[in-house]
């Protein structure tokens, strides 16, 4: 009897355990899921980085995501955010006095990011977002 009771009291701490374990890994970080696509003038961008910033007055945390071939995946705060979406071009360029240089040219005009346009409601659950950026308008 006393052989039976102490392995079902073993067991049992092993069990709570692992589901305290399992449990801690699910910890909800308050973040939502946001995905989408980003394209430049009908065209997938190739590769950038997207923003997701709380706007003024509202309350969350700014978050980002690499964009490669046009999509992308990150996880950001619920409420209303604006949204910066970015993409150099590197450039070497040889200068006889200070040698090779390297500058970077931003493609992305600055109304989608030093003043950025954009707008994005994130709710709880899924969020997907196409983002259809035009260099000329």
């Amino acid at each position: 009897m006393r052989k039976s009771f102490v392995q079902f009291a073993a067991l049992s701490c092993v069990l709570l355990c692992l589901t305290a374990l399992f449990v801690g890994c699910q910890k909800n970080d308050g973040l939502c899921s946001v995905e989408g696509t980003v394209t430049l003038d009908g065209t997938p961008l190739a590769d950038g980085t997207i923003n997701f910033g709380p706007m003024a007055g509202s309350h969350g945390t700014a978050t980002g995501a690499k964009i490669t071939d046009g999509k992308y995946s990150a996880r950001a705060s619920e409420g209303d955010m604006v949204v910066t979406i970015r993409s150099q071009k590197k450039e070497t360029v040889q200068d006889p006095e200070h040698g090779e240089m390297i500058s970077m040219t931003e493609l992305i005009p600055e109304k989608y990011n030093q003043q950025s346009e954009l707008k994005a409601t994130i709710q709880p659950g899924k969020n997907t977002f196409d983002f259809d950026l035009k260099t000329a308008e």
